[in-house]
Protein backbone atom coordinates (compact mmCIF):
# COMPACT_ATOMS: atom_id res chain seq x y z
CA UNK A 1 0.00 0.00 0.00
CA UNK A 2 1.45 3.37 -0.96
CA UNK A 3 0.33 6.92 -0.36
CA UNK A 4 1.15 10.08 -2.22
CA UNK A 5 2.88 12.60 -0.01
CA UNK A 6 1.07 15.93 -0.19
CA UNK A 7 3.01 19.18 0.10
CA UNK A 8 1.97 21.33 3.06
CA UNK A 9 -0.02 24.48 2.43
CA UNK A 10 0.91 27.99 3.48
CA UNK A 11 -0.82 29.39 6.53
CA UNK A 12 -1.59 32.85 5.24
CA UNK A 13 -5.05 32.78 3.61
CA UNK A 14 -7.94 32.35 6.06
CA UNK A 15 -11.62 33.14 5.98
CA UNK A 16 -14.17 33.34 8.78
CA UNK A 17 -17.64 32.04 8.05
CA UNK A 18 -20.57 32.55 10.44
CA UNK A 19 -23.85 30.71 9.83
CA UNK A 20 -22.76 29.89 6.27
CA UNK A 21 -21.90 33.51 5.35
CA UNK A 22 -18.34 34.64 4.68
CA UNK A 23 -17.70 37.47 7.16
CA UNK A 24 -14.01 38.31 6.99
CA UNK A 25 -10.57 37.30 5.86
CA UNK A 26 -8.20 37.72 8.71
CA UNK A 27 -4.54 38.03 9.53
CA UNK A 28 -4.16 35.76 12.53
CA UNK A 29 -6.04 33.03 14.35
CA UNK A 30 -5.07 31.49 17.68
CA UNK A 31 -6.84 29.00 19.90
CA UNK A 32 -7.41 25.96 17.70
CA UNK A 33 -6.33 23.83 20.63
CA UNK A 34 -7.94 21.16 22.76
CA UNK A 35 -6.66 19.65 26.00
CA UNK A 36 -7.83 16.94 28.37
CA UNK A 37 -7.21 16.99 32.09
CA UNK A 38 -5.19 13.99 33.31
CA UNK A 39 -5.84 12.36 36.68
CA UNK A 40 -3.01 10.28 38.10
CA UNK A 41 -4.06 7.37 40.32
CA UNK A 42 -1.49 5.63 42.48
CA UNK A 43 -2.39 2.03 43.22
CA UNK A 44 -0.95 0.33 46.27
CA UNK A 45 1.37 -2.55 45.37
CA UNK A 46 1.87 -1.23 41.79
CA UNK A 47 5.15 0.63 42.16
CA UNK A 48 6.31 0.55 38.53
CA UNK A 49 3.67 2.96 37.18
CA UNK A 50 0.94 5.44 37.87
CA UNK A 51 -2.45 4.99 36.20
CA UNK A 52 -3.42 7.99 34.06
CA UNK A 53 -7.09 8.49 33.26
CA UNK A 54 -8.81 11.26 31.31
CA UNK A 55 -10.81 14.01 32.97
CA UNK A 56 -12.65 16.97 31.42
CA UNK A 57 -11.72 18.05 27.90
CA UNK A 58 -11.87 21.66 26.79
CA UNK A 59 -11.27 23.88 23.79
CA UNK A 60 -9.42 27.18 23.91
CA UNK A 61 -11.25 30.33 22.80
CA UNK A 62 -10.61 31.40 19.21
CA UNK A 63 -8.80 34.73 18.91
CA UNK A 64 -9.07 36.33 15.45
CA UNK A 65 -7.22 39.43 14.26
CA UNK A 66 -8.32 41.10 11.05
CA UNK A 67 -7.91 44.35 9.17
CA UNK A 68 -10.58 46.99 9.75
CA UNK A 69 -13.13 47.31 6.94
CA UNK A 70 -16.51 49.02 6.67
CA UNK A 71 -18.21 45.71 7.67
CA UNK A 72 -19.23 45.87 11.34
CA UNK A 73 -21.11 42.56 11.60
CA UNK A 74 -18.67 41.05 14.13
CA UNK A 75 -18.83 44.17 16.27
CA UNK A 76 -22.65 44.14 16.06
CA UNK A 77 -22.64 40.50 17.20
CA UNK A 78 -20.48 41.50 20.21
CA UNK A 79 -22.88 44.37 20.95
CA UNK A 80 -25.81 41.91 21.03
CA UNK A 81 -24.03 40.05 23.84
CA UNK A 82 -23.38 43.33 25.68
CA UNK A 83 -27.13 44.03 25.49
CA UNK A 84 -27.90 40.65 27.14
CA UNK A 85 -28.56 38.89 23.83
CA UNK A 86 -26.80 35.77 25.05
CA UNK A 87 -29.13 33.57 22.98
CA UNK A 88 -27.27 34.77 19.87
CA UNK A 89 -24.88 31.81 19.66
CA UNK A 90 -23.83 30.94 16.14
CA UNK A 91 -22.04 28.21 14.24
CA UNK A 92 -19.16 28.94 11.93
CA UNK A 93 -15.87 27.88 10.47
CA UNK A 94 -12.33 28.99 9.91
CA UNK A 95 -11.47 28.08 6.34
CA UNK A 96 -7.87 27.69 5.21
CA UNK A 97 -7.36 28.28 1.50
CA UNK A 98 -4.52 27.71 -0.93
CA UNK A 99 -3.11 30.25 -3.38
CA UNK A 100 -5.82 29.35 -5.91
CA UNK A 101 -8.37 30.31 -3.18
CA UNK A 102 -9.57 26.69 -2.96
CA UNK A 103 -10.61 25.32 0.41
CA UNK A 104 -7.89 23.14 1.93
CA UNK A 105 -9.22 22.61 5.42
CA UNK A 106 -12.25 23.65 7.43
CA UNK A 107 -12.29 24.10 11.22
CA UNK A 108 -16.01 24.15 12.06
CA UNK A 109 -17.10 25.40 15.47
CA UNK A 110 -20.50 25.29 17.18
CA UNK A 111 -22.45 27.50 19.60
CA UNK A 112 -19.96 30.36 19.47
CA UNK A 113 -20.37 33.81 20.97
CA UNK A 114 -17.97 36.75 21.17
CA UNK A 115 -16.48 37.12 24.64
CA UNK A 116 -14.13 39.99 23.81
CA UNK A 117 -13.49 42.68 21.22
CA UNK A 118 -10.49 44.98 20.86
CA UNK A 119 -10.39 47.90 18.47
CA UNK A 120 -7.35 49.10 16.53
CA UNK A 121 -4.49 51.08 18.00
CA UNK A 122 -4.43 54.53 16.41
CA UNK A 123 -1.05 56.11 15.71
CA UNK A 124 -1.07 59.41 13.81
CA UNK A 125 2.35 58.90 12.23
CA UNK A 126 1.97 55.15 11.64
CA UNK A 127 1.66 53.43 8.30
CA UNK A 128 0.47 50.06 9.56
CA UNK A 129 -2.83 48.36 8.90
CA UNK A 130 -5.61 49.04 11.44
CA UNK A 131 -6.32 45.70 13.13
CA UNK A 132 -9.28 44.56 15.25
CA UNK A 133 -9.52 41.49 17.46
CA UNK A 134 -12.50 39.34 18.36
CA UNK A 135 -12.42 36.39 20.74
CA UNK A 136 -15.00 33.60 20.41
CA UNK A 137 -15.97 31.02 23.02
CA UNK A 138 -17.49 27.85 21.53
CA UNK A 139 -18.50 24.27 22.28
CA UNK A 140 -15.97 22.48 20.10
CA UNK A 141 -14.32 22.23 16.71
CA UNK A 142 -14.45 19.54 14.04
CA UNK A 143 -11.80 19.42 11.34
CA UNK A 144 -12.60 18.45 7.76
Amino acid sequence: MSRTIVDPEGNFIFELEIDGISVAQFMECNGIKTTTQVFEIEEGGVNHRVHKVPGQSRWENLVLRYGVTSDTSLLQWRNEILEDGFAKRRNGAIIMKNLAMEEVRRYSFVNAWPVAYEGPNFVANGAELAVEMIELAHHGITVS
